[in-house]
Order: C-alpha cells, then structure tokens, then sequence
C-alpha cells in the first residue's frame, strides 16, 4: 500500500511540474570516471522542505524529512544507483558516488516547499569523462630537401574520448595535426602536444632534432630503450637454459667419475696375484695354468664370489727355440686365471 501511494505521489509531482517550472534554465555539471558529483539545489530554508523527487532518463531517488535532527530519509527509486545516493543534512544536495559513463544525462530535481504551492524545478545536465592518459606524437611524413624538412605531427590519447582538444606549444597552435618547416636553426626547439578535457589534461614532447631523422629512428628514445631491453630479454631466454643444461651435464660427469673411481678401488681390492714359473719344456698349449686360489679370510662374506686372478708365466731360457719362444728372455706374460 505504501509502495503504491508513493509511485501516485511521483506522478503527481511530475504532472505539476508540465504546469509550473517547465522552462527552468538547465546547470551544466561535470563529473569523473569512479569519483562523485553532487547536484546542488540552493535551498535556503531547509526546514521548509516537504519532499523532493530525483528523476533523470529513470527515476532516481526519493527524499523526505527526517526527525529533527536526523538525517532525511532517501528512497532509491532504480536499482542503478543502489548504495550510489546521498543526501546532505543541511541543504539536501543530492550526490551520486561511483560514477559510471551511462550516468551521464539529463537530472531533474522537484522540490515542494511549505512555503510555496507550486513546484520548484531544478535541471543539471550531468557529463562524465575519464582521466586522459598521456598523448602520443606520431610523424605521419615528411619530406626532406637538403638540411631542411616538411613534417606533420598528429597528437592522440589512447581512448578515443569526447570533447578532448589539443594544443601545441611554442607554435601556440591549436588541433591535433600540424605541420612544421624544420631548419637547422630551430633543432634545440622542443615540441610539446598537450590534450585536454573539462576534467584533465596530459601532455608529451618530441624534440626537433629528432623530426627530420630516420623514420626507422622514430620519435621518441624510449621506443630504442624498448627495443634494447627486448633484445637482452631475448639473449637471457637463450643464454639461461643453455647454462643450466652445461651445469647439469657437468654435475652429472662428476658424479659419474667418481662412482667410476670407486669401482675401479673396489676391484683391486679384490685383484689377487700369483706367479707361476714355466719351463720351456712344457709345449705352448700347456703354457696355460689354472689355478683356484681360496678367497682371502680377510675380505668380507658379502664380497663377489669370483675374484679376476692373475698370473705371472715367466718364461726361462731352455731347449730348443719356437715361434712362440721368439719373445726376449725376461719378459714377462699375463693371462687370466680363472
């Protein structure tokens, strides 16, 4: 029942207002991406005020007296502006927090006054604009003659956004082309583009000197800082993996140099050793001796079971000379004895 009672009430503040007050002068106002706007009503008798009624494209709010000295009771009418409204206490200024782009538009405030039997009507036409980022200077040519050029510079911000103008200084120009005829004589100037909005302004320099050089140059030192870092950027993505690979391998060749090591102790601690005098009456193919030599007691139970013998087969000066007798005296002869 309430609910309905004060959307009759609505209707009748906006059927008083096509009879009173429809020519009211509308107030420009501007607000910021995410910051807050207050709308500002003038009134100088607030204790006088029965209710106001905000609409803009929707309604908005809907705003009543409190107890004395308490704050006025506020209806939010559109679920856009939830936990967005405030109304102050002492003169019922109406201010919407968070702001959004789509909130831009036209607001209209209808205020009934004890003192007055008509509506009092209050316009503001609300404008929302983004913080400008800062402008880029392109060179979109030239056209060189000796030590002299033609340039056109075009000055931009990021996001195409509205009601931004530009302006150019020394050359005190205004837009965001110009051309320049540069000479010799003016290669210390400094070109300054600086892009405004009725909430910011940003701005970006080129020298002169950098006008008329190599458009594989560009305009600005930071594009070669960019360039650079991106080359020691790539140079570490093919220089790290490539030394932690040769670390890798080398830690993997020590570690397979000692087991090696420690294999190849272990093993002539098994090594056993025996020598084994051989006439030279003995015919060559019984030159091969086979001696089992007991495991040492002195070598642990858990050692392998078959331990590489050697043997020593000296050959000594005696009876007649062979083919394989053709050796030097003295020289020795090893063969494995299993």
């Amino acid at each position: 029942m309430a609910q309905r009672y004060l959307w009759t009430l609505l209707l009748c503040l906006q059927t008083r207002l096509e009879a009173a007050g429809s020519d009211t002068a509308t107030l420009p106002v501007t607000g910021i991406l995410g910051a807050s706007v207050t709308f500002p009503l003038g009134i100088k008798e607030p204790q006088q005020v029965i209710n106001i009624a905000w609409n803009s494209e929707t309604s908005v709010a809907f705003v009543t007296p409190g107890e004395p000295g308490t704050a006025p009771k506020v209806t939010v009418t559109h679920q856009n502006y939830n936990d967005r409204i405030n109304v102050s206490r002492q003169n019922y200024n109406l201010e919407i927090s968070k702001l959004r782009m789509e909130d831009s538009g036209i607001y209209r405030a209808d205020i009934n006054m004890q003192t007055s039997e008509t509506t009092l009507t209050r316009r503001y036409n609300l404008q929302v604009y983004r913080r400008l980022g800062k402008p880029t200077i392109t060179r979109s040519s030239m056209t060189s003659v000796n030590s002299t050029c033609n340039v056109t510079l075009t000055c931009s911000v990021e996001k195409e956004e509205k009601d931004v103008t530009y302006s150019w200084s020394p050359l005190g120009e205004e837009g965001s082309v110009i051309r320049i005829f540069q000479t010799p004589d003016s290669q210390e100037l400094t070109y300054t583009c600086t892009a405004w909005n009725p909430v910011s302004n940003s701005s970006d320099s080129v020298p002169a000197w950098q006008l008329c050089a190599d458009p594989a140059a560009g305009l600005h030192p930071r594009h070669t800082g960019l360039l650079s870092g991106l080359a020691v950027l790539f140079l570490l993505i093919l220089i790290v993996p490539s030394v932690l690979l040769w670390l890798l391998c080398k830690r993997g060749q020590g570690s397979f140099l000692k087991t090696s090591s420690k294999d190849s102790d272990e093993v002539s601690k098994k090594t056993i050793y025996t020598y084994v005098v051989v006439t030279r009456d003995v015919p060559p193919a019984e030159g091969r001796i086979y001696d089992e030599i007991p495991q040492s007691k002195e070598h642990p139970a858990k050692e392998e079971d078959v331990n590489r013998i050697y043997a020593t087969l000296q050959s000594e000066k005696v009876g007649k000379t062979s083919t394989q007798d053709s050796k030097p005296p003295g020289i020795s002869t090893y063969e494995n004895v299993i």
